[in-house]
């Protein structure tokens, strides 16, 4: 992604930069090879999704009462950005951040 392209920043403060401790690469060492161990059922699992529903998988996620300012910040982003939905701002994202073609449908004028 180009620079032009970066979302702007905000300053939350100064971020800390410092070696992990060894307890902390042993836990992160684990979480890798949990994930690597997992990764063929995903990957199966994402094969037969694919193969079942023509191309199209649905990602879904659930929000506590706490993080409504989540999805308050991605409703005034789509009303900006005349996206229909929650989806479309995700899928937006998703494009930026991986710097990946997903196509997003533009709102619909009445």
């Amino acid at each position: 992604m180009s620079d032009t392209d970066q979302p702007e920043q905000h300053a939350l403060g100064t971020r800390i930069v410092r070696e992990a401790t060894p307890e902390e690469r042993d836990r992160h060492a684990g979480v890798r090879a949990a994930i690597e161990a997992e990764r063929p059922e995903i990957v199966a699992w994402a094969r037969e999704e694919h193969s079942r529903t023509g191309g199209r998988v649905s990602v879904g996620t659930e929000f506590t009462t706490d993080e409504t300012r989540v999805l308050e910040a991605i409703d005034a982003y789509a009303a900006s950005h005349n996206l229909p939905s929650r989806s479309a701002v995700v899928r937006e994202a998703l494009s930026k951040l991986l710097d990946i073609r997903v196509e997003v449908e533009p709102k619909r004028s009445a």
